[in-house]
């Protein structure tokens, strides 16, 4: 019998490929109802996200029971600037607030896409045991959305599962000015690719279709495993990762490094809790900047 699962952030960068995997691999395992700003191809339940919906709004599209939440939606800062927008953090949390009070029905199971802002810097590799320290008030506001969850979910006996999602790449991260899209798209203008600072510090970039195959599977888990990490782990340099660039572009060009007042942070991880529950990573970084570029 088919489960009904509700997804926020429909048409946001990871959300957009979830549901094309959901569409091809798991159409016949859930009935799938959207909570996005527009309609879609082939889901066509849609309840508008503005959240001034009520639960007799999910009446009047059919739906009167929901098994299962996938909580995407939410404000992701596109540059380093924004992550401090208080009044855009703050939606997080009184968004995700209204959605937990306005459900048609009590869950079996909620999932939320979390972040790894919320550790902040560490000098050291990374797992969920860390203490989180965000550095960010987009940080804050999922930490705060991560223990808000735990609460309701003990209040009302629903399994619930937190993940933090790390650096994604791939098709469709246009939008947000990160090292690769913006280097990126200054090599295919035939510009110099851009480095600011020395480009040493280390990141763990994880291609959009693994996180979404670990997503998914984690609909499966019967309890709640606490913090999952959902990164690679495996560690390149930025200008190891630009040097990729300019060799899978066939280019020419050369590297320029920019001053920057800002100290370097590594982000490693250890994603052995990751691999037991839910799976390793399939793209390798070649492969994935191949896909993305052409």
């Amino acid at each position: 019998m088919k489960k009904t699962l509700l997804i926020t952030g429909a048409t946001g960068f990871i959300g957009k490929h979830l549901l094309e995997c959901l569409e091809k691999n798991y159409a016949d395992k859930y009935d799938i109802v959207l909570l996005s700003s527009t309609s879609h191809d082939v889901f066509k339940t849609v309840l508008h996200n503005d959240y001034t919906f009520t639960k007799d709004d999910f009446h009047q599209i059919g739906i009167i029971h929901i098994n299962i939440v996938l909580h995407i939606g939410a404000f992701i800062p596109k540059s380093g600037p924004e992550a401090n927008n208080i009044k855009e953090s703050n939606s997080n949390i009184s968004n995700t607030k209204y959605l937990l009070d306005h459900l048609p029905n009590i869950p079996s199971k909620f999932i939320f896409l979390s972040t790894i802002d919320v550790y902040g810097a560490m000098d050291t590799i990374i797992d969920e045991y860390k203490q989180p320290t965000p550095l960010t008030m987009y940080g804050w506001s999922k930490l705060y959305c991560e223990k808000m969850i735990e609460s309701w979910a003990l209040d009302n006996k629903v399994v619930i599962q937190l993940l933090r999602v790390g650096h994604i790449y791939g098709k469709g991260e246009e939008a947000y000015k990160k090292v690769i899209p913006v280097n990126l798209q200054r090599i295919k203008n035939g510009e110099n690719p851009q480095i600011f600072g020395s480009g040493k510090e280390k990141r763990s970039f994880l291609h959009v279709d693994d996180v979404c195959n670990l997503i998914i599977k984690s609909l499966d888990l019967e309890r709640y495993e606490g913090v999952i990490n959902l990164c690679s782990n495996k560690s390149y340099t930025i200008k190891e990762i630009i040097e990729l660039l300019l060799k899978i572009t066939n280019s020419n060009l050369k590297i320029e490094y920019k001053q920057s007042h800002l100290q370097g942070i590594d982000y490693v991880f250890d994603t052995s809790k990751m691999n037991q529950l839910l799976g390793y990573e399939q793209v390798s970084i070649e492969d994935g900047l191949k896909d993305e570029y052409n």
